[in-house]
């Protein structure tokens, strides 16, 4: 059976990966919810995270929130909250931006074996690593075309985006079709076993149920929430 430890990281917001994922996934349901919970997350991740990682990298960055503008201007145009979802939406991308950062390799398997156990638990888990393997090899093949249209003086573009984006969807099916061809060949069938464990710091206690506290006060109606602290 294979054992997994989770470091220390000097400098990282949370150690513990289970209580990272479950913040990240209790203030990304309280920021799609509601404005409220929006504002709440946003607090959460300008306290807890550090900017150096949390952000990708600016022009990643610039394009996936031009595409959520998008879909908001469509949403406003036909009636619907706009603005509201463009908020609530980045404010989610963040989270997952910061989540995406301080993920290191062994934690995504570590986290769903010791949840779920280790038949679904790994499997689930193992269908993580690989999935987070394959958007780091995407973003080490787009910095490596950069670099060789840089070097061929091609300028970004549509003709020249389209057949770079084909060659890294037919690459990475091919990777995934190796990938497999070699679990079969080592024997993998169904499930494995690992044995996780895991350091929890105070901080990442305290960051949880800052989390979970505020969330569910943004849940809650004005009245009730000035009911609960009073």
């Amino acid at each position: 059976p294979g054992e997994y430890t989770a470091d220390r990281c000097p400098g990282g917001a949370m150690q513990d990966p289970r209580l990272r994922l479950l913040s990240v996934v209790i203030l990304s349901l309280a920021a799609f919810s509601s404005m409220a919970g929006a504002v709440v997350a946003l607090t959460w991740w300008l306290i807890f995270t550090p900017r150096t990682k949390a952000l990708p990298r600016p022009g990643v960055l610039l394009s996936l929130i031009a595409m959520i503008a998008a879909t908001a201007l469509l949403s406003a145009w036909s009636g619907g909250p706009g603005l509201s979802y463009l908020i609530r939406m980045t404010v989610v991308l963040l989270l997952a931006a910061w989540a995406y950062s301080e993920t290191k390799e062994g934690e995504a398997l570590a986290v769903a074996a010791w949840a779920l156990g280790d038949r679904v638990g790994f499997e689930i888990g193992l269908i993580a690593e690989m999935g987070l393997s394959g958007l780091a090899v995407i973003g080490e093949e787009i910095d490596q075309m950069r670099v060789a249209m840089a070097l061929k003086g091609i300028r970004p573009g549509v003709r020249s985006i389209v057949p770079l984006a084909v060659t890294l969807i037919v690459t990475q099916i091919r990777r995934s079709d190796d990938i497999a061809r070699l679990l079969v060949v080592r024997g993998y069938t169904l499930g494995g076993r690992v044995c996780p464990r895991f350091r929890t710091d105070r901080k990442d206690v305290f960051a949880l149920f800052l989390a979970v506290s505020c969330s569910i006060l943004s849940i809650l109606p004005l009245r009730d929430v000035f009911i609960l602290l009073g």
